[in-house]
C-alpha cells in the first residue's frame, strides 16, 4: 500500500502572520493615538496654566491700578517710581506670583532639563516684568490710547480693535507713556463710530457703549454717560525660550453717577423706615439699581441689580424677564441662570464676582459740601470736590444774632465776562432791599422764616441771570453751580458754626421760583453743607427740545439737568403734608452709618416724614451727557480685555 505525504500545516502559515502583521499594526495604531493623546493632554495642560497665570496677573493688575493711579493724581502728575507703570506691572507680578517655578535643581532632580515647562515663570521678578511693555516692546511702558500714538494703533494688528482716541498736552501725553494720567483735559480727539454724542458738545463725557463684562451697572452695548481712559500693552508669556504674545488694552472708564438709585453704602429698596412698602403703582424704577450693598423688597420695574459686597432680596424677584432669587450668587445656581439665558451676563451681580474689573465709587462723603481750605488742591482733591467746582458762591458774612442765623450781609463771587471772578457784597439798609423794599422783588438772595421758625437764605433761580448780567457777570450758562455757607472768622459774635448734622438754629436755604429752569441751557447744582428745602415746584417745565448733539431724538423730553448736594432736604417749609413727585435719581454722600438709606424716606419742612400714599417716583437713568448737572459724582470703572488677533 502506498501512503500520502500532508503538507496542510505549511499552508496556515501566511495566515498566521496576516493576522500577526494585523495585531502589530493594531498595537502600532493604539501607541500612536496614545501618544497623540498624551500629546493633546499636554498640550492642554500648557494652554490651561497660561490661562491661569494670565487671568491670575490681570486680576492683579486691576487691583493694583486705580490705587497707583490715584497716587499720581495725588502728586499732580509728576514723575514718582512709587507710581510708574514699571512698578504698577512690578507689583501686579508679585500679587500673582507670576515668577514662581521650579527652581533650576529641582528641575534636574526630575530629569526635565530638555521638557517643554507649562510653569511658565523663571524665578526672577525682573525677568518676568521685561515680558510686559509697549505695544512698540518697551518694557516699563504702556501705550497711550491719545493722538499721539495714533501710529501705532494704525498698524493692521489694532486697526479697528481699539477704542476711540483721547487727547491732551503733549508732555502729558509723554508722561501718559510712563505713569497714568487721568484729567478732564484728557479729551475725546475727534467723531467716531464709538462716541454717540456730539464731541464738540461733548468732548469729555460721551455717549458711549457700555463693555460687555458681567457686572450689571448697564446693559452690555446699551449707551451709557462716560470716558473711557485707555492704555495698551503686551505680554510675552514665557519669555524668548516659549513666547506666547498677547496685547491688551486696560481701561478706566470715569463714569458720573447716573442711574435711578446709587449709593456707596447700605440701601433699602422698596420699604420706608416705618414699615410701609413703596407703592407698586406710584414708583416706578428703569434701568439698574446700584449699591455697596442692598435689601430688596421689590425692583418696581427695574431691569438690573449690581452691588459691590452683597445683595439681600425677601423673595424670588423679575429682573427684566428674568426670575432671580437671594441665592443666585450659589455655586450652580449662576452657572443654571447663565446656561437658561446662554450668557454669562446676569441681571444681578456683585463687582467682586465679576473677573477683570472692578467698581469703585469715588465717594468723600461730606467733604463733598465744603470748600477746599487755603492752597491750591492737588489734581485729585480738584477732581473730587463737589462745593470747590461751583462756579458762584453765596456767603454769609453777617447775621441778625447768634439766636437768629438771618443774614444781613451777604458776599456773592461769580464769573465775569472777562473770564475772572467779580465780587459783589450785599448788606441789609445799603444795597440788599427786602421783599417788600423798592428793587427787592428783581433780587435772587432774600431771607425768610419757615413755619417752625428756621432762618434762611432764600434762592430765586429765575431772577440769578439778569442780576449778574446787570453786575458784568458772564450768564448762568457759566455760572451754572452755586455753593451756600458761612465765613466763620468774618463776624464771630454773630455767625454760629454750623453743626453735622444741621442744628435747628443753623442758616438753611430755600429754593423758590425755580418751576422753569429751561433758561439754564447747562444746567443748575446747588451744593451747601447746610439743610435745603424745595420751597414750590422745581424744574418742572421741559425745554422746548434736546440740546443739538445730545444723541437726543428732538422729539424726546427733556429737562434742563439739576443737582442738589445738602447736608439734609426738605419739601416745602410749612407742615402741610403734601403730594411729593420727583423724575430723574436719586443719590447719597453717606458711605457708611448706622442703618440703611432709604432713598424715598422725604420729609416735610416739618421734618415729619412724607406719608407713603403721597410720594411718586419715576426713576430713570441719564440717557446722554446733556443731561449731565454741572456737579455730579463719579465711579471708576477698570477693566481689562484682549486686543483679539486674526
Amino acid at each position: 500500500m502506498r501512503s500520502t505525504k500532508r503538507t496542510s500545516g505549511y499552508a496556515a502559515l501566511p495566515a498566521i502572520a496576516g493576522i500577526a502583521m494585523m495585531l502589530t499594526l493594531s498595537l502600532t495604531m493604539l501607541f500612536k493615538q496614545a501618544l497623540v493623546t498624551r500629546d493633546q493632554a499636554a498640550k492642554t495642560q500648557l494652554k490651561l496654566d497660561y490661562s491661569q497665570r494670565e487671568e491670575a496677573l490681570m486680576r492683579a493688575l486691576v487691583a493694583v491700578f486705580p490705587s497707583r493711579a490715584i497716587a499720581c493724581m495725588k502728586a499732580d502728575h509728576a514723575a514718582g517710581e512709587d507710581w510708574s507703570w514699571s512698578e504698577i506691572f512690578a507689583d501686579a507680578v508679585a500679587l500673582s506670583g507670576a515668577d514662581l517655578r521650579l527652581t533650576e535643581d529641582m528641575v534636574k532632580d526630575l530629569r526635565l532639563e530638555t521638557a517643554r515647562q507649562a510653569d511658565v515663570g523663571d524665578g526672577s521678578g525682573a525677568e518676568v516684568r521685561s515680558w510686559i511693555t509697549s505695544l512698540t516692546g518697551t518694557a516699563g511702558r504702556v501705550t497711550p490710547g491719545t493722538t499721539a500714538y495714533a501710529n501705532v494703533f494704525s498698524q493692521s494688528a489694532f486697526t479697528g480693535r481699539v477704542p476711540p482716541l483721547l487727547e491732551m498736552s503733549q508732555s502729558l501725553q509723554e508722561a501718559d507713556a510712563l505713569r497714568p494720567v487721568v484729567t478732564p483735559a484728557k479729551r475725546y480727539a475727534a467723531q467716531s463710530a464709538g462716541l454717540l454724542a456730539d464731541v464738540t458738545a461733548h468732548p469729555v463725557y460721551n455717549l458711549i457703549p457700555y463693555p460687555n463684562i458681567r457686572f450689571g451697572y448697564a446693559q452690555p452695548g446699551q449707551p451709557f454717560v462716560a470716558k473711557r481712559n485707555w492704555w495698551a500693552f503686551s505680554v510675552n508669556y514665557g519669555g524668548a525660550r516659549q513666547p506666547v504674545v498677547r496685547h491688551y488694552v486696560l481701561s478706566l472708564y470715569e463714569v458720573p453717577s447716573q442711574m435711578p438709585i446709587e449709593a456707596a453704602t447700605f440701601a433699602a429698596i422698596g420699604q420706608h423706615e416705618d414699615g410701609a412698602f413703596w407703592s407698586m403703582e406710584r414708583v416706578r424704577i428703569e434701568g439698574s439699581v446700584y449699591a455697596d450693598a442692598m435689601a430688596v423688597e421689590s425692583a418696581h420695574g427695574a431691569s438690573r441689580l449690581a452691588g459691590r459686597s452683597g445683595i439681600e432680596m425677601s423673595g424670588p424677584l423679575d429682573l427684566g424677564g428674568v426670575e432671580v432669587d437671594s441665592n443666585f450668587d450659589a455655586l450652580g445656581v449662576r452657572e443654571q441662570l447663565q446656561a437658561e439665558r446662554q450668557s454669562d451676563v446676569l441681571p444681578v451681580a456683585l463687582s467682586a464676582n465679576s473677573g477683570r474689573l472692578a467698581f469703585l465709587p469715588l465717594q468723600p462723603g461730606n467733604s463733598f459740601l465744603l470748600r477746599p481750605s487755603a492752597g491750591a488742591p492737588s489734581a485729585w482733591e480738584d477732581y473730587l470736590a463737589g462745593a470747590g467746582r461751583c462756579r458762584v458762591t453765596v456767603e454769609a458774612l453777617e447775621m441778625i444774632s447768634l439766636a437768629d442765623q438771618t443774614p444781613v450781609k451777604l458776599r456773592v463771587r461769580f464769573q465775569n465776562t472777562a473770564g475772572g471772578v467779580s465780587e459783589a457784597v450785599l448788606q441789609r439798609g445799603v444795597n440788599w432791599p427786602t421783599i417788600f423794599d423798592e428793587g427787592g422783588e428783581a433780587m435772587p438772595f432774600q431771607t425768610e422764616l419757615t413755619d417752625n421758625g428756621r432762618s434762611c437764605l432764600t434762592f430765586k433761580p429765575a431772577l440769578f441771570d439778569a442780576w449778574l448780567l446787570a453786575g458784568n457777570g458772564a450768564g448762568i450758562a457759566t455760572n451754572n453751580s452755586l455753593w451756600f455757607g458761612v465765613v466763620m472768622d468774618s463776624a464771630p459774635e454773630s455767625i454760629k458754626p454750623p453743626d453735622d448734622p444741621p442744628a435747628p438754629d443753623d442758616m438753611c436755604v430755600i429754593i423758590r421760583q425755580g418751576k422753569d429752569l429751561t433758561a439754564w441751557t447747562s444746567g443748575i447744582s446747588v451744593v451747601t453743607p447746610h439743610r435745603v428745602y424745595i420751597g414750590d415746584d422745581l424744574n418742572a417745565v421741559p425745554a422746548a427740545q434736546p440740546p443739538a448733539g445730545s444723541g437726543l431724538a428732538d422729539t424726546d423730553e427733556f429737562f434742563p439737568p439739576l443737582s442738589i448736594f445738602s447736608a439734609e432736604l426738605r419739601i416745602g417749609t410749612t407742615v402741610v403734608n403734601r403730594l411729593v413727585e420727583h423724575h430723574g435719581q436719586l443719590g447719597t454722600l453717606s458711605k457708611t452709618g448706622p442703618s440703611a438709606w432709604k432713598p424715598l424716606d422725604i420729609k416735610l419742612g416739618s421734618d415729619d416724614a412724607v406719608h407713603s400714599d403721597h410720594i411718586s417716583a419715576d426713576l430713570k437713568p441719564l440717557r446722554s451727557p446733556a443731561e449731565l448737572p454741572p456737579v455730579h459724582q463719579m465711579n471708576w470703572l477698570v477693566v481689562i480685555e484682549e486686543i483679539t488677533q486674526d
